[in-house]
């Protein structure tokens, strides 16, 4: 167990694992889940569930509990990349991490040594923020945008406690709220400010929807049918809680590219996407000649040892031997929050307010 590990309960872990997907969209989500937990024979209740996640938030397990939005939908992102000398890296990090826009930021064992995700409002904004990055760490940025998705499982079983978490169904309690043709619409506006309202994750509190709904002068109602909807629409991932897994001594985590023939790219793709250790797999573009990789897919493992182990195995299976690949382990976790698409009233992004923080500090 490493300095960031924590330990959880046998409850905790049931918890994560049957609501990574499917966080209840009730008025008490924390009830429903205990009623769901006794469907596979894990009996607690209502303020046990709450004080459990409760538990995980102030042990910084938890990165919040809500919404994964799909980027292409959302706005606009890319993961990026910058070849930091290694004296540097921490402080080259920090003046990452000042962008709200920036949500995951990660060390990794590569020339290219920091890696992140940049999301906006916008390509405009995206640019923006992406220029600033440049211009104040002094270093080139490499822009590796999603070109195709092949697989993204965001939430994966744990087991950390040595037994096994039966699950139940995740999917939303939501047959009543489909049912309700009487619930008012929100607004354009009111959307906005609801989006703007759980990018951060759920309030901590028994009636999380509740609260938002008095805080933006809405019904719980309207709060339930909305990002019901956008569940539906595929604005939303999925909806539930979201894991710090290296907290769970999840720190053997692979980024593995690879150089695929382009006209073999759908073959491979999706036969690799179809291997069990990888959660994510998809296709971002060559930079030549710096980075000549096309194809990325995520494996996290808590043993280093095994991961390679399983990165060999996959790489015999599919026959790709011959290929072109990298395998880059991450070290260090930056950052690690929900993501952020929202402009600044004014006008000027989150990206815009940093430079001129940055010019005037210079």
């Amino acid at each position: 167990m490493t300095k960031e590990t924590v330990a959880i309960s046998q409850l905790q872990q049931d918890i994560i694992n049957n609501s990574q997907k499917g966080f209840p969209l009730t008025s008490q989500p924390y009830k429903t889940i205990a009623e769901q937990l006794a469907q596979v024979n894990i009996f607690t209740n209502e303020p046990e569930v709450f004080q459990a996640v409760d538990d995980l938030n102030s042990k910084e397990v938890l990165s919040r509990v809500g919404p994964v939005f799909d980027h292409k939908k959302a706005g606009a992102s890319t993961l990026a990349a910058l070849a930091v000398p290694e004296k540097d890296l921490d402080k080259i990090a920090s003046i990452v991490n000042k962008f709200d826009q920036v949500n995951h930021n990660y060390g990794r064992e590569h020339t290219y040594n920091l890696w992140f995700v940049v999301t906006a409002s916008d390509m405009v904004a995206l640019n923006n923020t992406l220029a600033n990055i440049e211009l104040l760490t002094g270093l080139a940025v490499l822009v590796l945008p999603m070109e195709a998705s092949y697989h993204i499982d965001l939430a994966f079983s744990i087991n950390v406690t040595g037994k096994e978490s039966p699950t139940s169904n995740q999917e939303d309690t939501l047959v009543s709220l489909k049912q309700n043709d009487t619930t008012a619409r929100l607004t354009e506006i009111e959307k906005i400010a609801l989006r703007s309202a759980i990018e951060k994750g759920l309030p901590t509190h028994l009636n999380p929807y509740q609260v938002i709904a008095q805080q933006l002068v809405l019904t719980e109602q309207q709060v339930l049918m909305q990002i019901s909807l956008w569940r539906e629409e595929g604005l939303i991932r999925r909806f539930g809680l979201v894991i710090k897994h290296r907290k769970l001594g999840y720190n053997a985590n692979a980024m593995v590219v690879w150089n695929i023939p382009n006209d073999d790219m759908d073959g491979v793709a999706l036969e690799l996407a179809k291997c069990d250790p990888v959660s994510l797999c998809y296709q971002r573009p060559r930079r030549l000649p710096d980075w000549p990789y096309n194809l990325f897919c995520m494996i996290h493992g808590t043993d280093r040892a095994l991961v390679l182990e399983q990165i060999s195995q996959i790489t015999e299976q599919l026959g790709l031997e011959a290929i072109q690949k990298d395998v880059l382990f991450s070290f260090k976790a930056y950052k690690q929050h929900g993501a952020r698409y929202g402009k600044e009233k004014s006008g000027k992004t989150q990206s815009s307010k940093v430079i001129e923080q940055g010019q005037a500090h210079g």
